[in-house]
């Protein structure tokens, strides 16, 4: 690359001034977003609403990434009118979902999962949307590699250049006493979120250069370190995972869910050495290398089965979470690109990546989305399970649902129980809602399923350490006040806890014992998670008061284990 051959002041400018020729918007966005971190920096807090700091962040980040990607497929559109047109509506698009997720004081499973898939989807349009045509794909192989020796050029010219300029500030203060401290946190962010970025815009080709239409050849050593390291290691794990297939036909037992991970690294690892080997498939002739690499999908679907049958097993065992259905979605996946690489002869290589994307933000974004159908299934199950055991009317309080779970197979009770406790973990208090009240604690049977299960929840968490009190002013009839950093839970009996305080008042020490209900604690956990805050909880005895101002509790089961309590005791 050029970047490589001659790096020139000169040169480099100019390169720099023809990427903001090309992707004037994507620029301007990387400029603002570097302003307003800067701003951040210099004020040490965070201004304004915080909702509008994630917008002025999200949106120049991923807006940048999106308007590069547009930029690359519209500048080879015949028509300037089409090509305008079509980056406003993908702006303007892009724009109103950003507005629409400053909306949201705390992203839920859906929308978490939505966003990531989609920024995935991003990054990968940037090697692939502009090559789609039937012949692009020697194009695309060329045009990706380079753009991928763009990044990473960036990225540690950015990295070196940003270590560079913080050791010079910091000798300024070793060699003549100058306070140099502030500097520090602008210079990665100049370096990291504008020169880095542009650096690599300047080497992205263009032109007669984005379609090279010949393979280069591939060089001896690049082909020595692909024959004798990368084959070999994958080979020894398909040899192993082999291995283990044969001890299960021989033990007639099924596979462990690890086996999942492997098979999902060997396939992985495949994909990778075909594209890297990619102009190997055009050379003339038969190597036994271009061979095995050509025979490499045939030999995996094995693989693929064993892994289809770890993933009946785990669902069947323990139901379905987000993680397992992306597993099998995968997994189908996987049975697609290696029947579709021998059919082609490795020889097609632009629908694999592009089809992972599709499928990523198919199976992420929308009321169809994996994180929606799991909530929703997981749902109507444990309403089922209520509804078929008499438990018509519904949600259930906190007595009802211990009750429930006494009087129903032991098996259903485990089963329904980890499976709303996964989703109170995962997707949040509010999905539970309408099945259960807020003082139901769900959890207690968690223990008694397979430990290694990600829906298992052995232990329950209430928590706010977000210090509500920042000024006190002591309430009529009260004369004195303390802060007191340690209150002790001394007794539990269900729902109902006894809290005791030790506190000087004066030169006395005395104790104070309160009586809290533990679904005070979940009940201000569920609002702060809906809003971020909470109005402290305010315990009274006649004789004193306590506003709890943070707190920890960890439950094992419905027992409190664990137990951090602090907040300010008022005195008559």
């Amino acid at each position: 690359m050029d970047i490589l051959k001659r790096f020139s002041l000169a040169d480099w400018l100019k390169q720099v001034g023809g990427a903001c020729r090309r992707f004037p918007v994507a620029v301007l966005l990387l400029v603002f977003l570097t302003g307003y971190l800067m701003l951040l920096i210099h004020r040490n807090e965070t201004p304004g609403d915080w909702k509008w700091n994630f917008f002025f962040i999200f949106y120049p980040a991923t807006g940048s990434l999106l308007a590069v990607s547009v930029q690359l497929l519209t500048e080879d559109f015949k028509h300037r009118a089409v090509a305008f047109i079509t980056q406003v509506l993908v702006h303007a698009l892009w724009l109103g979902v950003s507005l629409y997720l400053t909306q949201f004081d705390q992203f839920s499973m859906q929308q978490m999962v939505g966003v990531s898939a989609t920024v995935v989807s991003m990054v990968l349009s940037l090697f692939l949307l502009c090559f789609y045509r039937k012949d692009d794909d020697v194009p695309f192989w060329n045009f990706a590699q380079r753009l991928f020796v763009a990044l990473v050029a960036g990225v540690m010219v950015g990295g070196i250049l940003s270590l560079g300029i913080v050791l010079f500030v910091q000798s300024l203060d070793w060699l003549f006493g100058m306070n140099v401290d502030g500097w520090f946190p602008y210079i990665p962010t100049f370096c990291m979120v504008l020169l880095a970025p542009l650096l690599a815009l300047s080497q992205i080709p263009e032109g007669n250069q984005k379609r090279i239409r010949h393979v280069a050849p591939y060089t001896g050593f690049g082909k020595g370190v692909v024959q004798y390291l990368f084959i070999p290691l994958l080979l020894l794990y398909m040899g192993t995972l082999y291995v283990y297939a044969a001890k299960i036909l021989l033990t007639w037992q099924l596979p462990v869910g690890w086996v999942c991970y492997l098979v999902s690294a060997s396939m992985l690892g495949m994909v990778i050495l075909i594209f890297v080997t990619y102009p190997i498939q055009h050379e003339e002739g038969k190597s036994i290398f271009k061979r095995l690499t050509r025979w490499l999908p045939l030999a995996m679907l094995p693989l693929l089965v064993l892994m289809s049958v770890a993933i009946g097993r785990r669902v069947s065992d323990y139901g379905i979470t987000v993680s397992r259905l992306y597993v099998v979605v995968f997994n189908l996946w996987c049975y697609v690109v290696c029947i579709g690489l021998l059919l082609c002869r490795n020889r097609r290589i632009w629908w694999v990546p592009a089809s992972f994307a599709a499928v990523l933000f198919l199976t992420s974004v929308g009321p169809w989305s994996i994180p929606n159908v799991t909530e929703r299934r997981l749902l109507d199950e444990a309403r089922e399970a209520f509804r078929a055991s008499g438990m018509k009317q519904l949600p259930l309080n906190g007595t009802q649902y211990d009750k429930w779970l006494q009087s129903v197979d032991e098996k259903v009770a485990k089963s329904i129980d980890a499976k709303l406790a996964y989703l109170e973990r995962d997707y949040g208090y509010d999905s539970t809602l309408g099945l259960l009240e807020k003082d139901a604690v769900v959890g207690p049977y968690s223990r008694s399923v397979d430990q290694a299960d990600e829906v298992s929840q052995a232990l329950r968490y209430y928590n706010n350490n977000e210090n509500l009190l920042r000024s006190v002013e002591i309430p009529q009839g009260y004369s004195r006040m303390s802060a007191v950093h340690t209150i002790e839970l001394v007794e539990q009996q269900g729902n109902h806890l006894v809290l005791e305080v030790n506190a000087w008042i004066g030169e006395t020490m005395s104790t104070y014992r309160f009586e809290a209900l533990l679904n005070q604690f979940a009940e201000r956990d569920v609002e702060r998670s809906r809003h971020h805050t909470v109005e402290p909880l305010i315990l009274s005895n006649g004789n004193a008061a306590l506003v709890v101002d943070d707190y920890s509790l960890t439950l094992n089961g419905t027992s409190v284990s664990y137990a951090n309590i602090s907040g300010i005791l008022f005195v008559k």
